[in-house]
C-alpha cells in the first residue's frame, strides 16, 4: 500500500560562517517538536500487523524506525522492521528492494 504524507519538519540549516558553540537560529529548536509531530502522523498511518522495509537517506529514517519498534514494544506487538540507507531510488530499484524485503526477489535470466 502506497500513502503519502507530507513533512512540515522544517530543513536543518548551516551556515558555514557559524562556529559550532554558538546559538542555532530561533526555529531550530522546534524542528524536533516538529519531528516527533510528523512521526506520529505517519506510525498513525501504518498497519500494525505489517512487517516494515524503511528506506531513506539520512538518520532520520533510523529515528524514526526506533520509535516505531519503542511503540510496539509497549503494545506487545512483534514485527520486522528493517532500515535501507542510502541516496535517492529510482521507481525499478525501490520496487526490486521491496520484493526482495518480502522474499520474492525478481527472477533474473541469463542471456543466451
Amino acid at each position: 500500500m502506497r500513502h503519502r504524507i507530507d513533512s512540515a519538519v522544517p530543513g536543518r540549516h548551516r551556515s558555514t560562517g557559524r562556529q559550532p558553540t554558538e546559538k542555532h537560529p530561533a526555529g531550530e529548536g522546534h524542528r524536533d517538536e516538529h519531528m516527533r509531530t510528523f512521526f506520529v502522523q505517519v506510525a498513525q498511518a501504518l498497519p500494525v500487523d505489517d512487517d516494515l522495509l524503511l528506506v531513506g537517506d539520512g538518520e532520520v529514517v533510523e529515528h524514526f524506525a526506533e520509535q516505531v519498534r519503542t511503540d510496539d514494544d509497549s503494545h506487545g506487538r512483534k514485527r520486522r522492521i528493517e532500515v535501507e540507507t542510502g541516496g535517492p531510488l529510482t521507481e525499478r530499484q525501490l520496487l526490486a528492494r521491496i520484493r526482495t524485503f518480502a522474499g520474492s526477489p525478481a527472477k533474473r535470466y541469463l542471456p543466451r
